[in-house]
Order: C-alpha cells, then structure tokens, then sequence
C-alpha cells in the first residue's frame, strides 16, 4: 500500500480538543446535606435519599389477581405487597385474607359477640317512633290474618284506619299512634284470649322443631302461644288451632277435645264397603265413649286413587294411620278438614285468620253440647270453660 503515509505519535496532527495531562476529567460534585442535630428523631427510620426513593413505591398489581373472569377477589389493602396465597389460614390470620364480597361484614366482626343493632338506652326505646308501614303488614302484626286474606278484607272495605275506609293495600299506617278497626274490631298490640285458625302445608312441622319449616312461622314467636289439640305430623295438613287462653291449655282439658275431627284420606284404591265397616269398628274400639259418633265414608274415586272421610273425636292423625294399615288401605295423604264447627272454607294453605268473638260463642255451644260437659264440671278446669263460654250467653 504505497499511498499509505505512516505516523509517529509525535508526527500527528492536532485537532484542537487534546487537553493537558495536569487536568483532570470533570466529575459532577457530590450533594452535601446538612443536618442539624436538632432535627434528627431517633425515633423514626432514617430516611433515604431521593435517588433510592423509587425502590419504596409499592410494585405493579400481579395479573395474578385477574387470572380468571369469576375471581372476583381484590389484593388486601395491607401487605400489598406480598405475593397471594390461596390456601386455608388459621383462625389468627384470616385478617389477612382478601375482602370477599359474601361475607358482608370485615372478619373481625363476626362471631357471637359481634353487636348487629346499635346499642339503645332503656329510657330511650319508648321515645323512638317506629316507621309507618302499610296496613296489610299492620293487619298481620296486629295478629288479625294473613296477607292473602288482609288484602281481601282491603278488597272487601271493611277496614277502617282513623274511621276512614281504606281500600289500598299500600295505605300507610302507624301502628302506635292509628286507630285500625276491622268489621268494628279494634286491633292492639298484645291481644289476649284470641284464637287462630291456621291452614298447615303439608311438610311443615306442628311445633317449634329447630332447622326447619313450622307453624309458628306464620305467626309470632311468643311463648304464651300454644295448640290444644297438638301438632300436626309433617305428613298431614289442613286446620290447626292455635290460641294464647290460658284456660285451654291444660292438655286433655279443653274444649277443643270434645269436640268432632273430620279427616279426608287420600287413599291408592277405592276399598270395599267390608273393609270400612273394619276401619269403623277400629275407630269405635279404641276404648272410649266418644268413639260413638265416628264415621268413614267414600267421597269420590278415581281409576288411581279414592279420598275417605273419617269423622273422629279423640283418635289422632297417628291412629288413623295404624288403623288404615291394618285394614290394607295405603294413604297418600292427609289432610284436616274440620274441627267442630271450624273449617278450612275460605282459608288457603298458609293462610290463617283470627275467630271473632261472636265465632267463638256460637261455635262452642254449637261444637260441644251442655250435655257432654256438664258431668265433667266437677273438675275446677271443665268448670271454668263451661261458667265463661254456656253461663255467660
């Protein structure tokens, strides 16, 4: 390469930029922070410079927190910066688990300590004015029927809030301070001596059975609330009577047990007219002289099934069934349909009403003759029910 012109280092040309060995490269100069004794807590952490700022902001939320379109899960507020563990904790770390929405309330208010209601002073509770509510509610707190049969009283314009007719279902009423009449009846809080009649659906309990579906669902949950006939078995529905007078709660004593139970049986055949006079002379020979005026008739049949009609004084739904087994009959069925004068007429499954005090004077003289309770006025219980309900009229 002839055209090549070879350099010594001394040989170079300058270009103006070379700089003396004495001087030495620029170095940005160092920050000095002056601190004062004065101002320096010991108390509280050292704090870093502005450099080293960035490594203490939080990191960026994980996508594994949205790993899936049902994972409705949020990162907790506290320890945010940890990673998500998804398995069971103990009982002292479930503060830490993330917020879920089913639960309702923070985990370290549940349990049986947690208080659901403010705290209200006893002096205090008379004065609070409780919230209007509409007069079919009122109707069932005032222990007077049903929804269903509220709104048909509404319907039929006997109801009366204030002496003024009401003829909405939705008319607001305040249950402390209007007067709520219905056909002339005036309805207060705490009714004594009344007497409710009550359609029972089938599998539903006859008392207060823990987790599960009863009675006094439909009603409220006093304790003066009793039935003087007994529950009901699950399997059977249809009348039951339910009452907070003391006078007919002596079990075996009340009026209620003198007086005729009619059952209509859902049987899988229509039987012989052999096999009734069978189940008659069962019902007849359960030992008592009551058992004089029992029946069992044929209602109507079908290709499938037939419906009984057994009238009865003091055998129950479980005897019924015992008898009907002996005799080859298979229920289906069971309902309640009367007692004494009382029937389901114009009362639906889940329905219930209360008895009129001119219901009750004319049911249980009509129910139970003089003659059937006045040898048993010896006894001071009989003696009461007959002075209040045969003397009085």
């Amino acid at each position: 390469m002839d055209n090549m012109q070879e350099y010594s280092e001394t040989d170079m040309p300058e270009n103006g930029h070379e700089q003396p060995e004495e001087r030495s490269a620029y170095r940005p100069p160092r920050r000095r922070i002056v601190r004062s004794v004065l101002s320096v807590n010991p108390n509280e952490p050292p704090v870093p410079p502005a450099d080293d700022q960035r490594r203490f902001f939080p990191p960026e939320p994980r996508q594994q927190w949205r790993r899936s379109p049902w994972d409705y899960r949020q990162p907790p507020a506290a320890g945010y910066e940890e990673e998500y563990r998804d398995r069971r904790r103990s009982h002292y770390q479930r503060h830490d688990r993330p917020f879920r929405r089913d639960r309702g309330f923070e985990p370290r208010q549940r349990g049986r300590f947690r208080r659901r209601t403010p705290f209200i002073e006893p002096a205090d509770r008379n004065r609070l004015t409780p919230r209007p509510t509409t007069v079919v509610r009122a109707l069932v707190r005032l222990l007077y029927c049903s929804r269903k049969l509220a709104k048909q009283a509404i319907k039929d314009h006997v109801v009366t809030v204030n002496d003024r007719i009401v003829r909405e279902p939705t008319y607001t009423v305040r249950l402390l301070y209007d007067t709520v009449r219905v056909d002339g009846l005036l309805l207060h809080h705490t009714p004594r001596n009344i007497y409710i009649v009550l359609n029972k659906p089938r599998h539903y309990a006859g008392a207060r059975e823990p987790n599960s579906r009863h009675v006094f669902n439909f009603l409220m949950k006093k304790r003066d609330w009793f039935i003087p006939l007994g529950p009901l078995p699950k399997s059977v529905g249809g009348l039951v009577v339910v009452t907070n007078d003391a006078e007919q709660r002596v079990p075996g004593k009340s009026l209620f047990d003198l007086m005729e139970k009619e059952y209509h049986v859902k049987v899988n055949k229509a039987p012989a007219k052999r096999t009734l006079s069978k189940v008659l002379a069962e019902l007849q020979a359960l030992g008592t002289a009551d058992e004089s005026a029992a029946q069992v008739e044929l209602m109507r049949k079908t290709k499938r099934y037939a419906w009984l009609s057994i009238v009865t004084v003091s055998a129950s739904a479980r005897d019924l069934y015992r008898i009907l087994k002996n005799a080859g009959i298979e229920v289906i069925a069971m309902d309640r349909y009367r007692i004494g004068m009382i029937t389901l007429d114009g009362i639906s499954p889940g329905s219930w009403r209360r008895l009129s005090q001119v219901e009750l004077t004319k049911i249980f003289p009509q129910s139970v003759p003089a003659s059937t309770i006045e040898p048993l006025v010896e006894d001071t219980t009989w003696q009461a029910l007959y002075q209040r309900w045969y003397k009085s009229t």
